[in-house]
């Protein structure tokens, strides 16, 4: 599938991460999200992008990082760009580099690395920026802190789902967002039915209308 955000034409390789995960016969490791970019107005040079999500605190993260940036390299033959999402309880703990050096022989890989803990106290701000990658950790960050507390992750929901709608961007656009952010603040039935009856009586018959046919 190829998508064309800003400056960049996108294409979503889901096919071949399942090839590079099967051919790489390294257990239960997988990519993440493996796509191949082209600058719409540079060259015809194409380049690939491997993101990881890790939700937990692994010790074998960064070798992973290491592994797959390699291997992408070697079957493609293209430049690869590796970027880390840490999206776990550890505030110290922000893998960003991996390598080792053998009598001068060094294979080594340094990657960003973005921290979604280090956003808890942007809340406000992550809710009123113009990037939907914003919104999804602002409600990763309060999935997280309001277990077991349905009351907060109503509230909080509420107003993200208002947010949402009130962008003012495509159906294209908010639609994949919608699903995301509904699935990752779970509420009970009763109280899931209660939110939208209340985003109802706030935005109108219209935004509803919309929201249903999503």
């Amino acid at each position: 599938m190829t998508v064309l955000t800003g400056a960049w034409a996108i294409l979503c390789l889901e096919q071949e991460l399942r090839s590079i995960s099967h051919e790489a016969a390294l257990g239960k490791r997988f990519v993440d999200k493996l796509a191949r970019l082209k600058h719409k107005k540079g060259n015809e040079n194409w380049i690939y992008v491997h993101i990881e999500v890790q939700a937990s605190k692994g010790n074998d993260f960064a070798k992973r990082m290491l592994t797959y940036n390699y291997r992408i390299f070697d079957k493609y033959n293209l430049p690869v760009g590796s970027f880390a999402v840490s999206a776990d309880d550890h505030p110290k703990w922000q893998p960003d580099r991996f390598g080792y050096d053998v009598g001068g022989s060094r294979h080594y890989l340094e990657f960003p690395a973005a921290k979604l803990l280090h956003y808890a106290d942007q809340i406000d701000a992550l809710l009123t920026a113009d990037n939907p990658f914003a919104l999804v950790t602002a409600a990763h960050l309060q999935t997280r802190a309001t277990r077991s507390k349905s009351g907060e992750r109503f509230q909080f929901k509420f107003t993200l789902m208002r947010t949402l709608l009130r962008k003012g961007w495509s159906s294209d656009r908010i639609r994949p967002l919608f699903k995301v952010l509904d699935w990752m603040l779970h509420l009970p039935a009763e109280m899931d039915k209660q939110l939208w009856q209340d985003i109802q009586k706030n935005e109108g018959e219209t935004v509803m209308a919309y929201v249903t046919s999503i």
